[in-house]
């Protein structure tokens, strides 16, 4: 495999740090979201459009740049993508106008997508067989840190230096990411895309455009509208209706995701067979709805407890339902990233739009509302899944 200018263990960090990328960006500066709104003199429906424009400009770069990086190599859009993500994040640092923050947000989002293709595309480029299933299983466990150590983090340096200071740390891990894109072989993908831009671009309907494959990857997508809902209104809920200081909120964000981790490792442990392993991701989501709904807006610990499967979910899809779908094509590496991205996130978009819509205090009843919307469109897909008897390389 070519490791040639990269060991394999540095490849493995660059790998795991491009796929944080949607959380780093997300959830770092969340614990400031109620300072911003004072400094920049807006409201929280405009405050949080900087979080679901990047959502959707990010969901429709990552759908762009895939194929892009087919034919053009995964070196050449890393690179190009992360010196655009490195500027709009110093950009942010420089406005007070809430307007142009949201339009560097959405710059910032294009840069970001090609983090996020190519961190899956080089698992599958690099990977084969139980290694690539290894790799995707690290990426899968490790890549929750994101969501844990980006709020924690963004808190620490909003604490010490203002929420200004995330954007400067966004910066440094762009170069970063930049300087190690550098040194991947030139010749990756080994079975570069030869034909025209449009071409690459249409290469996405043949990777992703069997029935059944869009089936299963909306099931292993779906859910991150509930995760992403609730982190798009976690501070307001946490901070103003139940009155945790920003360290506790920051705190508490990191734990649903520590605690859905564990409840995903103890889950995995159990060696579940493939449809097996559908039936526990329903039951999850359909829990974290009816918890949700019930006593998610009584307590801070209830809304935590509420959450906690549904973060499970995150890691359970990535490394079960996503080394499923990777394998279902050979020559796409590209595509198939693209495809499993950007429905993962713009179905947070539209989670984050959706809970967003209600009025502040039915905050959780907003999240509650994505839940139970995920939990339909899973089941759904999952009897038309069935009814076709499970045809997926990996699920028969």
């Amino acid at each position: 495999m070519p490791f040639d200018r990269m060991g394999r263990r540095p490849l493995l960090f660059l790998i795991l740090v491009l796929s944080m990328f949607g959380p780093l960006s997300t959830d770092m500066y969340l614990s400031g979201l109620p300072k911003m709104i004072t400094d920049f003199g807006t409201s929280e429906s405009v405050m949080n459009m900087s979080l679901y424009l990047f959502m959707l400009a990010f969901s429709v770069s990552i759908l762009i740049l895939g194929p892009l990086s087919d034919k053009y190599g995964r070196r050449k859009v890393l690179t190009v993508t992360m010196a655009i993500y490195a500027a709009a994040s110093v950009a942010c640092c420089f406005t007070g106008n809430v307007w142009a923050f949201i339009a560097f947000r959405i710059i910032q989002a294009i840069g970001g997508g090609g983090a996020m293709c190519t961190s899956f595309a080089l698992i599958k480029d690099c990977f084969s067989g139980k290694e690539m299933r290894s790799a995707l299983s690290i990426t899968a466990a490790l890549g929750i840190l994101g969501p844990i150590l980006a709020p924690v983090i963004g808190t620490v340096l909003i604490n010490i230096a203002g929420w200004k200071s995330t954007f400067w740390a966004l910066t440094a891990v762009s170069i970063l990411c930049l300087a190690m894109g550098s040194l991947l072989p030139g010749n990756l993908p080994e079975d570069r895309y030869e034909g025209s831009v449009a071409g690459a671009l249409s290469r996405l309907r043949a990777a992703a455009g069997n029935r059944d494959f869009i089936l299963f990857m909306l099931m292993m997508c779906v859910f991150m509208a509930g995760q992403l809902a609730y982190i798009a209104v976690s501070a307001y809920v946490f901070e103003s209706s139940f009155g945790l200081g920003t360290t506790e909120y920051s705190l508490v964000l990191a734990a649903s995701c520590i605690f859905g981790l564990v409840l995903a490792s103890a889950i995995s442990r159990l060696g579940l067979p493939a449809r097996k392993n559908i039936a526990a991701i329903s039951l999850l989501g359909m829990s974290s709805f009816v918890l949700m709904l019930t006593i998610g807006d009584m307590h801070w610990a209830a809304l935590l407890l509420a959450i906690i499967p549904c973060c499970s979910v995150s890691t359970l899809t990535r490394s079960f339902g996503f080394g499923i779908l990777m394998g279902q094509s050979e020559g796409d590496n590209g595509s198939v990233s693209s495809a499993l991205n950007f429905t993962g996130f713009i179905a947070a978009f539209f989670g984050m739009v959706i809970a967003s819509s209600f009025p502040p205090e039915l905050f959780v009843k907003g999240i509650a509302a994505v839940l139970g919307i995920c939990c339909l469109i899973y089941l759904v897909c999952w009897a038309a899944l069935r009814r076709d008897g499970y045809p997926l390389k990996g699920l028969e």
